[in-house]
């Protein structure tokens, strides 16, 4: 188990019940606290009960795409306190770079390896210490960075 797995939880948003499956088997073996929802409007409505760490999600799904739960996190004012990994078949570059603009903090295409998602998970969820008074923050563009 990770260390810092523990008691975090990670919402998966996926349509494909086996992707959803098999998201939330390996993050539940990894020690975190996973949860599921089939769509985007699903997602946001369990987002206040649930409060997650982070959430993992698809762009190709009915009702409400990726792109348009990005956009509505975005207008409620949720990112980046929610940091988003974004998990789909789509790898295209103008799609990585909507995402991101939209508020995603990282993106990954499937098919994926299992351990470098774990990694990115790990990275996605961890907290970001405070600057001390005094301190100047990181500059961005530091190794910290969420792309591997």
């Amino acid at each position: 188990m990770h260390k810092t797995a523990a008691g975090l939880r990670v919402l998966v948003v996926d349509d494909d019940p086996m992707m959803m499956e098999l998201l939330t088997t390996r993050l539940d073996l990894a020690g975190y606290e996973s949860h599921s929802a089939r769509n985007g409007r699903e997602a946001l409505a369990r987002l206040r009960d649930l409060r997650p760490a982070g959430m993992v999600l698809d762009i190709n799904m009915p009702e409400m795409d990726g792109f348009a739960v990005l956009a509505r996190l975005r207008e409620l004012r949720q990112t980046p306190a929610l940091p988003v990994m974004v998990l789909t078949a789509r790898n295209d570059t103008a799609d990585v770079q909507r995402a991101i603009s939209l508020g995603a903090r990282d993106y990954l295409a499937k098919p994926f390896n299992d351990q470098r998602f774990l990694l990115r998970i790990a990275r996605l969820v961890r907290p970001t210490p405070s600057p001390r008074v005094g301190e100047a923050a990181p500059a961005s563009g530091q190794d910290d960075s969420l792309f591997i």
